[in-house]
């Protein structure tokens, strides 16, 4: 076969009798293999004796790019413990879809030894096995948002100062601190500097949300009264702004937040650049090797709607075309805290033999951020 599966970490997973949980599978090309685009396989999981798939059990499967998808089961074979679902396979082949795991629920029953539980799962003629540990149950991961101050609400200026109006938009550029997120710069050719006073500066830029943040009044969880918007780029800088946070070793997680246009118009039209950011999220000690165990690049386009300005009526603005987007991973074994980093690659990215380029003072702007724990 040009594909292994495996069952993915924890390994083995250890849940408590009568528990419902998801359990996680990898597939992978083996090394030398052509990618893989489409092709519509049998999964097969053969679930151990004293555990079963729930009643209204669930099968999805995360595209490190796309939501989770839900994927049709075959009726579970209650007889032998056998569940099979299709899927079209894709396999490095750089597409949306490309390179996921799947996620399937299983319960533990009431009766079953606490011991090691044995099953297998396959596809093809590649199999493996699948092993749950019976017995109390292992940590559980803290839910709700992990970020503190992920929408921005927390702004710290200095004394006499607040929020001002800059070409009609409510900006806070005397802000003093962005409570819980380090800020800095990234300064070309690898190099990444923390604000050695902690003060955003001119390195990011506020913009206020309740007077011009034009937030989608559909998003889910709703904006709250009071969020703001950060501009990642900031006065023509490629900056960045980051959140170190505790999480549960083999737990999985989703990165949730909301980019949008700048709003200020560019001045040098009918030329609009685009606008750009990378989020991602790594393990590691600072200072020491670090780990991404997610990331992604954005750009975002001008949208060629316009709206109005809260502080001049007669100022016309970019909307922000507010997008949602959505970051899967699942944390190591032994991995107990990550780092989320938003930061503006310019032109240039982040390549180590080139110098930093914002490419302008319009940055793409960052809202309504969320770290949570996923039952999935």
């Amino acid at each position: 076969m040009p594909f292994v599966i495996a069952q993915a970490l924890p390994v083995p997973m250890r849940l408590a009798r009568e528990q419902q949980e998801f359990f996680a599978i990898d597939l992978r090309l083996t090394p030398g293999s052509a990618p893989i685009s489409g092709n519509k396989e049998m999964i097969w999981v053969e679930f151990p004796v004293g555990a079963t798939f729930p009643k209204d059990g669930k099968v999805y499967y995360h595209a490190p790019k796309k939501p989770r998808e839900e994927l049709a089961c075959f009726p579970y074979d209650s007889a032998n413990r056998r569940l099979q679902f299709n899927h079209s396979i894709h396999l490095g082949d750089q597409s949306d879809e490309a390179d996921g795991y799947y996620s399937v629920n299983i319960q533990v029953l009431p009766d079953a030894l606490e011991d090691l539980l044995w099953g297998r799962l396959g596809i093809g003629t590649a199999t493996a096995p699948l092993r749950i540990q019976v017995g109390p149950p292992g940590p559980r991961p803290v839910p709700g948002n992990l970020l503190k101050n992920g929408g921005f609400t927390d702004v710290r200026f200095r004394p006499g100062n607040d929020w001002r109006p800059l070409e009609g938009v409510l900006y806070g550029r005397e802000a003093q601190k962005l409570d819980a997120w380090t800020v800095g710069q990234y300064k070309g050719r690898g190099v990444w500097a923390a604000s050695k006073t902690g003060e955003p500066g001119r390195l990011v830029d506020l913009i206020n949300g309740d007077a011009d943040g034009q937030f989608p009044a559909a998003a889910e969880p709703p904006f709250d009264k009071g969020e703001n918007v950060v501009d990642i780029n900031g006065d023509n800088t490629c900056s960045f702004i980051e959140q170190t946070v505790d999480v549960t070793p083999g737990a999985s997680y989703e990165l949730a937040f909301h980019t949008g246009y700048h709003v200020l118009p560019n001045p040098e039209e009918p030329y609009r650049r685009p606008t750009y950011l990378r989020a991602e999220v790594r393990s590691g000690k600072p200072g020491g090797a670090k780990t991404v165990l997610a990331w992604d690049d954005y750009v975002q386009y001008y949208t060629g709607k316009g709206t109005t300005a809260s502080h001049d009526p007669d100022k016309k603005l970019n909307d922000p075309g507010w997008r949602e987007r959505r970051l899967p991973f699942r944390v190591p074994q032994g991995v107990t805290a990550v780092t989320v980093r938003f930061a503006n690659p310019g032109r240039s990215g982040f390549d180590a033999e080139l110098d930093a380029n914002p490419d302008g003072s319009s940055g793409m702007l960052l809202a309504h951020v969320r770290l949570s724990a996923t039952t999935r």
